[in-house]
């Protein structure tokens, strides 16, 4: 029976990682979508993309793996059913009770796993994400600039260029700074550089012309250059307020409806994890020469709804509707009573 059951936690888990790896992956693409669409439009430093979406796996991953667990089960046990051998474990003593122990240790660490990011690595992921977007918001500069269309950097100039080399260079490049003196520059090429000692952003320019003078005058000097660099008068480098999901589980406790919601709202994602299981194995056994997938539509409408309840909670308690010593437990509750409901019918049903 040992062997038996390190074969199905391991089968549960491997399911689950799979589960997990494309879950997280399908999380991930929406917002490295926004993330290069923000950096096509210059509003978005495109060095930062990546790592801004690599910040954002803790939290993806903490609202993964109960949903990733909960289908690791739910096949797993599909599986036994379908393949008939179910029946033969119960014939051996193999019942619902040891198929717990079994899946207990699997539990363990998928719950710990998402306590621990949902507490705490996450909320320190989330805050450095936070301060890397409006750094690099500000900081944008030419690098995401797109050809034949006029862009402004900051507030201090418009650029336009033809065309985009596959060097990193702008071509045929058109730039207008205003102040005491309007100043225009055309040049061939342009490219962006910044300086490592400093991190001072500079627009180099290349092969072109300085026209500067007064607009109502009509008094214009113009400068030809080979090369001609820029600055770029980078924004204060403010940093606004952490957003809830940002701040420090302990920081939690003090605040007001919308942080004391957030804490709850934490722990309840390490709480589905177990009961998620229990839904798993009550919705998993199938009817026999029934397939393993049989269930598997039912059982993620059913998780929907868990997550969706659990959602709703959250918010009646941010808006202040629903008390904050309750918590979460009722939806909790709830979801443990259906698992209970679905294994008594199928015991009834003989299937377990």
């Amino acid at each position: 029976m040992s062997i038996l059951s390190r074969y199905l936690g391991r089968e549960a888990l491997a399911g689950s990682i799979a589960a997990a790896l494309v879950l997280t992956f399908l999380g991930l693409t929406g917002r490295l979508v926004r993330y290069l669409e923000e950096a096509a439009n210059g509003t978005l430093a495109p060095e930062l993309v990546f790592a801004i979406v690599a910040g954002r796996v803790p939290g993806v991953l903490q609202i993964v793996l109960p949903l990733a667990l909960f289908l690791g089960v739910l096949l797993m046990v599909g599986r036994l059913y379908a393949d008939q051998e179910a029946a033969a474990l119960r014939a051996a003593g193999f019942g619902r009770r040891h198929l717990a122990r079994t899946l207990a240790f699997p539990v363990f660490i998928v719950f710990a796993a998402t306590l621990g990011l949902s507490l705490y690595v996450s909320p320190k992921t989330a805050e450095w994400v936070q301060r890397q977007v409006e750094t690099g918001r500000q900081v944008a500069g030419i690098a995401g600039l797109s050809p034949q269309q006029f862009q402004s950097i900051g507030d201090q100039a418009v650029f336009y260029a033809s065309d985009a080399l596959d060097d990193g260079r702008m071509e045929d490049v058109f730039v207008y700074q205003s102040g005491p003196l309007d100043t225009v520059f055309k040049a061939e090429f342009a490219f962006q550089q910044q300086d490592s000692e400093s991190g001072q952003r500079f627009l180099v320019l290349q092969q072109g012309q300085r026209w500067r003078g007064d607009v109502q005058r009509l008094d214009w000097e113009r400068l030809d250059f080979k090369e001609y660099m820029v600055r770029l008068e980078l924004p204060d480098l403010r940093q606004g307020p952490l957003k809830v999901e940002a701040l420090q589980t302990e920081d939690l406790l003090a605040g007001g409806n919308r942080e004391q919601a957030q804490l709850h709202w934490r722990i309840a994602l390490a709480l589905m994890v177990p009961i998620g299981a229990l839904l798993a194995m009550a919705m998993g056994p199938v009817a026999p020469r029934s397939g393993r997938w049989t269930k598997f539509l039912p059982g993620v409408l059913l998780f929907i709804v868990y997550f969706g309840l659990v959602n709703y909670v959250h918010s009646q308690m941010i808006d202040g509707k629903l008390p904050m010593l309750a918590g979460i437990w009722p939806v909790h509750l709830f979801m443990f009573c259906v698992a209970q409901g679905l294994s008594w019918q199928n015991r009834r049903r003989g299937l377990a």
